[in-house]
């Protein structure tokens, strides 16, 4: 690993000879909304929420009812929960004894079920931040971020499972998409080559939204349209194709791919044998597709051959932490949970490459932790999250236990891809780390790459690039 790039030389940006890079401001940013969830998520009255579900005062039932109700309004599990806490045991015993020899027996057989499917558990919020890209996903008040592809639209999800929408040049409050419907959410991101359609991917499944004049009313109370898993679980990694017509999701209590075209409302499933998967990234050029699991295996599926696969294994055990696409769509970048080592694959379009040491796994950079200039400040370490400038020529990393932003020069060949550590961005205090970063996208190519970049203290930031 001594040959390989690493972040041993990497100066803070303050340092920089590079005016340009020291003071990243352009006027451009003056435009862009400013923003703190800090306070938003506690002011009940900031915003436009639409909020659906509204609730009803309740009335006396009898336990039976109540159970009924329980059962049709959440399901299964919070009508057994209903039948066994106090207020049943009270007017009922003998309905509390029933649900607690019914639940006894529910965790008999998922314990056994455990023991034969070791990869399928239950799919908790613990268990969900374990396989997010974002930083203390279950606690941080930014949960994650997406940018409109074609016009200025800034979506950004707050710990209180509201969807805020922020335009430019503009003071009025933000819109916000709330619902009963989208709890926990995961991830979400406009929909191509459409105005006003995102997708938001949560603990119920799928809600979309048209964020159109309607919305802005306060016309629309609920989703325009919502799926659910196959299987009732949680989507917790969702992105769309560039053309905008298929939409591929995972979760992780489920081994399968799903592929959905949501104007016609049906749905393909990529299965393989293997772990449940965690992450999906579809290739800039639409020809692969990136799917990692809760295990050591990943795989990239052709999507314009049959969706054939090829499968790959992580060393050293681990898994997937986070992954991004060049913007030509030629390599892939990666990074397991198990060693700090940046991994790149390289592709060709329409056909991956043939020899053996072309499909190889090849390490190209050391982001083993590390002092610089021999003072307290960290940089490096496990590795939370990747982002690939629209232009290509930055790779942005974010760590897991370290507060500092890593930033890489990249250089994209035909066939060859070479990295060099460039700087690092920090945050106001020493305490302040990221939670989640994502590129704008470019509305003209001319334009500056913009890094924006959710704090842990709620702030959001943007850097523009050279």
């Amino acid at each position: 690993m001594a040959a390989l790039t690493n972040l041993k030389q990497c100066p803070p940006v303050s340092m920089l000879p590079d005016l340009a890079l020291r003071h990243n401001h352009i006027p451009e940013l003056d435009r862009y909304p400013k923003i703190n969830l800090k306070n938003e998520i506690f002011n009940h009255n900031t915003g436009q929420r639409f909020v659906g579900g509204q609730r009803f005062m309740s009335v006396n039932e009898s336990v039976l009812k109540r159970i009924t109700r329980t059962f049709f309004d959440a399901g299964f599990l919070e009508c057994l929960a209903e039948a066994r806490n106090e207020a049943t045991r009270q007017q009922a015993p003998w309905i509390g004894k029933a649900g607690d020899h019914l639940a006894h027996l529910l965790g008999f057989l998922g314990s056994l079920k455990q023991k034969v499917f070791p990869y399928i558990q239950e799919v908790g919020e613990e268990r969900i931040a374990q396989y997010m890209e974002t930083r203390d996903w279950a606690t941080c008040d930014v949960r994650c971020l997406a940018w409109h592809r074609h016009s200025f639209r800034l979506a950004v999800v707050g710990g209180d499972d509201a969807v805020r929408i922020y335009l430019k040049s503009t003071n009025a409050n933000p819109t916000v998409l709330k619902s009963p419907s989208q709890t926990q959410i995961t991830c979400l991101e406009w929909r191509p080559l459409c105005p006003a359609e995102i997708v938001i991917g949560c603990r119920q499944g799928l809600c979309f939204w048209i964020v159109d004049n309607n919305v802005q009313l306060g016309r629309t109370t609920m989703p325009t349209q919502t799926f659910k898993h196959p299987a009732n679980l949680p989507i917790t990694s969702l992105q769309w194709n560039k053309n905008g017509n298929l939409l591929a999701t995972s979760s992780i209590g489920d081994r399968s791919i799903l592929i959905w075209e949501p104007d016609s409302g049906q749905m393909q499933v990529l299965k393989r044998l293997g772990p449940p998967g965690s992450l999906v990234k579809w290739s800039p050029d639409n020809d692969w597709l990136f799917a990692s699991t809760v295990d050591r295996v990943f795989r990239v599926w052709n999507c314009y051959n049959e969706w054939t696969t090829e499968r790959w294994v992580c060393g050293n055990g681990g898994t997937v932490q986070t992954a991004c696409w060049s913007p030509c769509g030629r390599f892939l970048l990666f990074v397991s949970t198990s060693e700090p080592i940046l991994y790149r694959l390289q592709f060709v379009p329409q056909q991956m490459l043939k020899s053996t040491d072309d499909k190889e796994v090849l390490p190209i950079a050391d982001l083993n932790a590390c002092s610089l200039d021999g003072n307290q400040t960290l940089i490096g370490g496990p590795v939370q999250q990747l982002a690939w400038d629209p232009h290509g020529n930055y790779l942005v990393i974010t760590f897991k236990t370290t507060n500092c932003i890593a930033v890489f020069r990249t250089f994209i060949q035909k066939f060859d891809l070479q990295i060099s550590a460039a700087y690092y961005l920090s945050g106001e205090t020493a305490t302040e780390y990221p939670t989640y970063i994502c590129f704008q996208p470019l509305y003209n190519d001319n334009d500056r790459s913009v890094l924006t970049i959710a704090w842990s203290s709620a702030r959001i930031q943007y850097y523009a690039f050279d």
